[in-house]
């Protein structure tokens, strides 16, 4: 099959089209993470979102409010456009949730009713949502079939989580709240399985037990949530190499010490 100069010229403008409106809502959708080292008070937090396409459908943020820190972390099945679009729309209604409510099971329920109203498609996101006290340490949480989270204390721990279902594929899905009281100089890690189903050549994957070694180390060397996620990423690619990544990684550190007097 051949082109005329002209045919071809439009094909390749064509292209140099998508790509760019392509670039552009990767470029949106990084402008709507938070970005950089944050520290306020007796809280420090960073993270880190690679899509493995230009456009991903993994998601994290943070704010404070009255007191308290909001954060959450989300992974949404399948990759490139669709799974950007469930992310954008379930980002957006979290914060217009959030505003109104701070219990993280009320409002993941409420954002799997707006979620699984004709999805007939059966898309799916998992989604950890977390509220802390800073006065306290008292955290409160819901997790929608998400990884759990790492505890980085004297010790690694995982948080224990139930097993709620994702949000998006049932109706009338229920949710559980649950709490524990965060010791100071904790750091609270989360993820999506971009980490630990990262794959080497002959197909293996990274694991829990490869991303908690890291993790251990990471305490005796006493790292910052920056440090703790750059080194976590150091560890895909010294595992991977040259293997294409074929998920999204997200990371996501926050690190709780004493309220200042």
């Amino acid at each position: 099959m051949s082109f005329t100069e002209e045919e071809f010229l439009k094909i390749k403008a064509e292209k140099e089209r998508m790509e760019a409106e392509l670039r552009q809502a990767s470029e949106l959708q990084q402008s709507m993470v938070p970005k950089g080292y944050y520290t306020q008070g007796n809280l420090e937090a960073f993270g880190k979102l690679i899509p493995a396409r230009q456009m991903g459908g993994d998601l994290y943020d943070y704010a404070t409010v009255d007191g308290k820190l909001y954060f959450c972390i989300g992974d949404v099945c399948g990759k490139g456009a669709p799974a950007a679009m469930l992310m954008a729309y379930a980002h957006a209604h979290l914060g217009e949730l959030a505003s109104r409510e701070n219990n993280p099971a009320r409002i993941i329920y409420s954002l799997n009713k707006l979620a699984s109203y004709n999805n007939v498609s059966c898309t799916f996101l998992t989604l950890f949502l977390g509220v802390l006290d800073l006065q306290t340490g008292r955290l409160q949480y819901c997790n929608a079939g998400h990884n759990p989270p790492y505890v980085l204390g004297d010790e690694l721990m995982m948080l224990d989580c139930d097993p709620n279902l994702p949000v998006g594929p049932i109706e009338d899905a229920e949710y559980s709240l649950q709490e524990t009281v965060l010791s100071p100089g904790s750091t609270i890690f989360l993820y999506t399985d971009g980490l630990t189903e990262a794959k080497a050549a002959g197909e293996e994957e990274l694991g829990h037990k490869r991303a908690e070694e890291v993790l251990k180390e990471c305490i005796a060397q006493r790292l910052n949530p920056e440090e703790i996620v750059n080194r976590l990423i150091e560890a895909v690619h010294d595992f991977a190499r040259d293997v294409e990544q074929s998920d999204d990684l997200t990371m996501l550190a926050i690190r709780y010490t004493l309220p200042q007097a």
